[in-house]
């Protein structure tokens, strides 16, 4: 199935969604652009919620999510907005997104080496998987290892200290290798 055909099927049935699928498919997809920024939107979506500004937020979050709808922490400010607002289904049908979509790169590996790194398809996944861990993140190194590509993170945990995670970034990775190519 194509990411348009996923896409869709998930938005009608978030809890039934094949969320591996539908981020690989993403990846696969004219649409993917791992290392885009929206740093206006993301800016506004900073300034609206401590001020409690729910329409310039969600105004915000939907710019996000149309230029890319898999983007985790654009789901979960939507959850966040919509509890506030007390829309308790959308809060749900963005909650149910944003833990499939994580869940999606917790079942790809365990992060504690090369050979169970978690699988990401952009870095923004990186930090979110390592937010919903409880995880600090500090100094990112790229690492190759047996022919893959990995971003080794050094993190801090509250209770347990110091420690690394590994992110096996072969599909961002692709995805700029063949764009710089192209040039």
């Amino acid at each position: 199935m194509t990411y348009t055909n996923l896409l869709a099927d998930a938005r009608t049935n978030p809890v039934g969604a094949d969320y591996q699928a539908l981020r690989l498919a993403y990846a696969r997809s004219s649409a993917y652009n791992p290392y885009a920024n929206d740093t206006k939107n993301v800016q506004k979506l900073r300034d609206a919620l401590p001020a409690q500004k729910w329409p310039a937020a969600l105004k915000a979050i939907d710019a996000l999510l149309a230029a890319n709808y898999l983007d985790i922490e654009a789901h979960i400010a939507a959850d966040y907005v919509h509890v506030r607002r007390e829309d308790t289904d959308q809060a749900a049908y963005h909650r149910t997104f944003a833990k499939g979509l994580i869940a999606s790169i917790f079942q790809s590996g365990d992060g504690r080496d090369y050979q169970t790194a978690f699988i990401v398809i952009s870095i923004s996944e990186e930090y979110s998987a390592l937010r919903m861990m409880g995880l600090t993140p500090g100094r990112q190194t790229l690492s190759e290892h047996a022919g893959h590509w990995f971003d080794v993170m050094d993190v801090r945990h509250p209770a347990s200290g110091a420690m690394q995670v590994y992110f096996n970034i072969d599909i961002p990775n692709g995805w700029l290798a063949r764009k710089m190519g192209a040039k």
